[in-house]
């Protein structure tokens, strides 16, 4: 019984990881058109900026989240998740997310 409790659970961790790199891939492309296509398809400083700064958003989220998935993996394979379900990690995350887009929202505007 134990044995396919913790089957599910690094399951579970898996889909966990995938799904961070699902979201930073995203974020990374998003930022690769705004790099591209911000000001009217013409690249610029603004877009440049604004792009990298997502693209790079996208770089944390993707070592972010291996990490954690390599964390908790561990935490699986030794029997103590105790601390490692913290909500810390995915808040900070769209916090960071929100300012990324944020940020690059007014460089974009702020160039036009």
């Amino acid at each position: 019984m134990a044995e396919s409790s913790a089957v599910r659970d690094h399951l579970a961790n898996e889909r966990t990881q995938l799904a961070w790199l699902r979201t930073s891939a995203n974020v990374i492309v998003v930022g690769l058109a705004v790099a591209r296509f911000a000001d009217g398809g013409e690249v610029t400083a603004a877009s440049l900026v604004a792009g990298g700064v997502l693209i790079l958003t996208g770089a944390v989220g993707v070592v972010y989240g291996t990490l954690r998935y390599r964390r908790v993996s561990e935490a699986i394979r030794s029997g103590d998740i105790g601390g490692v379900s913290s909500s810390l990690g995915p808040s900070v995350a769209a916090i960071v997310l929100l300012a990324a887009v944020l940020v690059s929202a007014v460089v974009l505007l702020a160039s036009a």
